[in-house]
């Protein structure tokens, strides 16, 4: 018998693999259509002699466009079309326009509903929402505290086996309303209704028409609701040995209350599963191969998307149990992890693990769960580029035991790789192009590129995912706001730049999450995704600490949207400890959101705040915040500097003066500047002034000149070296800013080479004074010139007698009369020592600070 199957097996494969070779594959994108303005039908071929093709609507021509090699895709009008189905004629054609080939399809156009969820067949996903879905979850049987506990480790979808009986209606609206509260999706259970029982039980004791009857009531209960994911329809049928047309007369009747939900049917032997076809939109396959090799699943899934790929959903339940019947264990973590990827390299664009049920019932080993927890947060992250790519690529590593796939989406790509022997591996990726960064996206590590080739170890039974980066995405270089796109990860799902506290500590929702979104974004892969189950009762996220200066003036901005609901939520943005909240209510499209506000006090902790005030679900990218109007210079090497202004502000007059000069400029374009000079930018509306901001252009003959330094600055404070010292760059107040050297030295010694005798009059050295972080103002300056930097004779001193105060940082511009003609100059410096009482860390070495040295 088994012989048998396995003969049938192949015969599958190769007949569908021929068909592929003579016939080109097409199929509508979605399996309906309802507010989309374009229907889109896509052709897939490889056949060179296909060089154009159309689509008719009753023999008129309504689209036509040149064959692409792979896929097609053809754009259909669709926004005037009423409710209905409708044929379409898909036409290829050769160079001289013969027709090789031809097919109809049927376009199913549905009024638009708020909770619509969509069969995406191009990539045999969900559409949710409006966006592509990735469900990731579990079966469950009571399902408890289970969504709240889950949903905040990554997960956001359960099935829960129940029964489907009015007394216990409430329990099952009652998880079902926490779950909308939560984001969290439900694959509803009908299955009781369908059919006989597993194993030869009878099943639910009512005859077919009741228990159709209490289906209907469960279909009208649930099919507005706004958790409904799908309708799960039964378990194991082929198995079982349940009649198509049971399941076929249920999936009728479904689909005539509720034409917006799909329905759902695992098998264990998905090569019976094009049987069942008119039962199903979503196909399960549920492998249980532990303790055997981890490899089965691919058979079982691969079969599903040769059957059914780009007609149904596919999806995958990987096995979390053991230690009862056949099963003699549970799956190690990284026996479930392998499962999981193979799955997912294979085609499967759902994971439901069979089973949780909490309390370390089900399953017993927390690692392994926890593993489970880890992929649902890695696969959100991977999601773009599974559902959303534009190639998908199977790679040869030259080694069985590898299964690897690249994905590109937009500029980029990923390789996943799992390896599947129990054993360390080594893998390595030659590239065609060239590729300017390859890291290990979940690892927080790059890789060396060397003539574009990449080597790595996979550990035993494990898995990778390698981003390969062809550009990078800059930062906006005047926004004070660190990793404001959310862009950076050093951990799956976590973007590196805030923490989390609650919006109000007595409203506090354990079922409240924040995560990055990488299916949502404005600019780049990422956005930020908070959802507040309950008013007020959401997690708050603060970010860094920043800089501002007192009186300058700072536009806070941030781009939001939010999940549509009849009451849409509202944010909060402001300064922790500051009375400057805005709240904004947000709309379904992404929009700018913004304000003024002017420091009154100069600040190295100034802390944004937001918070998603009301229960929904909403997205945020690009947060900044800026002066405003923002100063830029750069200074050329014969030391004129170029001077640019910009601001954020539509309907604003951008003016400047030079300092102290009291006559304003109207800005048009950049300016130019030979000396240091303090400018002065500022913003007016309606004749008044609104904005201000000021910024130092370091000019001296110091600039890019060499830096040699005898005492060499601490290595958690390097700077750029002696570079620092001459850039024309000045810190921020932050002692975190890279651009301050650091020292622990009681005497700190350099020396600025000229390059040729310079008339002197004047030297600044910028210090730092934050006595709280233990950074003093030294006690002594000294300069020494020699001609030949050899031989130095000491030209002045200066005794700091300014005491370090404690409090907001500040800098100290430290000047010294030379009133001299040398090329290099010596400076060194006598700092503070040992931290004496009245301050913090008494008794401990002090730091000294310094970021540039100004020569006039």
């Amino acid at each position: 018998m088994k012989f048998l199957q396995l003969i049938t097996f192949f015969l599958i494969c190769f007949a569908s693999k021929t068909y592929a070779e003579e016939n080109p594959v097409v199929y509508s994108k979605f399996n309906y259509y309802t507010s989309e303005e374009n229907a889109i039908i896509i052709l897939e071929s490889k056949d060179e002699s296909h060089k154009s093709v159309q689509v008719l609507y009753n023999d008129q021509v309504l689209a036509t466009t040149t064959f692409q090699q792979l896929k097609t895709k053809l754009i259909v009008p669709i926004s005037n079309y009423s409710e209905g189905n409708y044929t379409f004629q898909v036409r290829v054609q050769d160079a001289e326009n013969k027709q090789l080939y031809a097919k109809e399809i049927i376009i199913k156009k549905l009024k638009p509903h708020f909770n619509e969820v969509k069969i995406d067949q191009e990539f045999n996903s969900l559409i949710v929402d409006k966006a592509p879905f990735f469900p990731f979850g579990f079966y469950c049987g009571t399902v408890g505290d289970l969504p709240e506990r889950e949903v905040v480790n990554g997960m956001n979808m359960i099935g829960p086996y129940q029964g489907n009986l009015p007394d216990t209606f409430e329990e099952r609206k009652a998880y079902m309303d926490r779950c909308a509260e939560l984001g969290v999706k439900v694959q509803y259970g009908v299955n009781s209704l369908v059919s006989f029982g597993h194993n030869g039980d009878k099943g639910l004791d009512k005859t077919e028409e009741e228990k159709l009857a209490i289906l209907k009531q469960e279909v009208l209960a649930f099919k507005d609701h706004p958790a409904l994911l799908s309708w799960y329809l039964n378990d194991e049928p082929a198995g079982q040995g349940r009649p198509v047309e049971d399941l076929e007369k249920a999936k009728k009747l479904i689909e005539s209350l509720d034409p917006y939900h799909p329905v759902s049917v695992v098998f264990m032997m998905p090569d019976k599963a094009h049987n069942y076809s008119n039962a199903f939109d979503i196909a399960m396959t549920d492998p249980y191969p532990i303790p055997r090799s981890v490899t089965e699943v691919e058979r079982y899934v691969s079969q599903l998307k040769q059957s059914l790929n780009h007609e149904k959903s596919i999806w995958m339940v990987p096995q979390a149990f053991g230690g009862s019947e056949m099963w003699p264990r549970e799956s190690t973590p990284k026996e479930i992890r392998v499962m999981t990827y193979l799955g997912i390299l294979n085609g499967a664009r759902g994971i439901q693990y069979f089973i949780h049920t909490g309390d370390n019932l089900n399953p017993q080993s927390v690692s392994m769960w926890n593993e489970c927890r880890n992929m649902a947060v890695e696969t959100q992250q991977l999601a773009p580029f599974l559902l959303m790519n534009e190639k998908e690529e199977q790679l040869d590593l030259q080694n069985s035991a590898l299964k690897a796939t690249k994905y590109t989406y937009h500029d980029k790509e990923v390789i996943m790789v799992v390896n599947t022997e129990n054993e360390l591996t080594k893998v390595k990726f030659q590239f065609d192009e060239e590729i300017k960064r390859v890291s290990l996206w979940f690892e927080n590590r790059n890789l060396k590129i060397t003539d574009n080739v990449v080597s790595d170890f996979i550990d035993a039974m494990d898995t990778r995912v390698y981003l390969l980066e062809k550009n990078f995405q800059n930062e906006n270089e005047n926004n004070l706001v660190y990793n404001s796109s959310f862009e950076k990860l050093s951990t799956p799902g976590l973007s590196d730049g805030h923490n989390l506290g609650y919006t109000e500590n007595d409203y506090a929702d354990k079922g409240a999450t924040v995560f990055t979104d990488f299916v949502h974004a404005k600019t780049g892969l990422a956005s930020l995704r908070i959802t507040t189950p309950i008013n007020n009762g959401g997690k708050r996220v603060n970010f860094l600490p920043l800089v501002t200066e007192k009186g300058s003036t700072y536009e806070m901005a941030i781009w939001a949207k939010a999940k549509s609901k009849d009451e849409m939520p509202s944010i909060s943005l402001n300064f922790k400890g500051k009375d400057l909240e805005h709240q904004f209510q947000l709309t379904e499209d992404w929009k700018r959101y913004s304000f003024l506000f002017t420091a009154e006090e100069a600040s190295t902790n100034t802390i944004i705040q937001l918070d998603l005030l009301n229960a929904g679900t909403a997205w945020f990218d690009d947060v900044s915040l800026t002066a405003e109007p923002s100063v830029n210079y750069t200074i050329s090497e014969n030391g004129i500097a170029t001077v640019s202004m910009k601001t954020n502000l539509e309907n604003s007059n951008l003016k400047y003066r030079l300092l102290p000069s009291k006559k304003y400029k109207n800005y048009k374009k950049t300016i130019e500047i030979d000396q240091p000079t303090e400018v002065e930018a500022s913003l007016w509306q309606h004749k008044k002034l609104i904005a201000v901001s000021k910024t130092f252009i370091p000019i001296n003959k110091a600039l890019y000149k060499s830096v040699s330094f005898l005492d060499e600055p601490n290595e958690s404070y390097p700077a750029k070296g002696g570079s620092s010292v001459t850039d024309g760059l000045l810190s921020s107040t932050s002692f975190k800013d890279e651009n301050w050297l650091g020292f622990l030295q009681d005497d700190v010694s350099f020396v600025i080479d000229l390059e040729k005798e310079t008339d002197l009059s004047e030297l600044t050295l910028n210090a730092l004074c934050d006595p709280n972080s233990g950074i003093f103002l030294p006690k002594e300056l000294i300069v020494s010139v020699s001609e030949d930097g050899k031989r130095y004779k000491e030209l002045a001193k200066k005794t700091v007698n300014q005491k370090s105060v404690r409090g907001e940082p500040y800098t100290v511009p430290l000047n010294i009369n030379l009133n001299t003609k040398s090329r290099y100059i010596k400076i060194t410096v006598k700092t503070f020592g040992a931290i004496p009482e009245g301050y913090l860390f008494v008794g401990t070495n002090s730091w000294f600070f310094f970021d540039e040295v100004l020569l006039n």
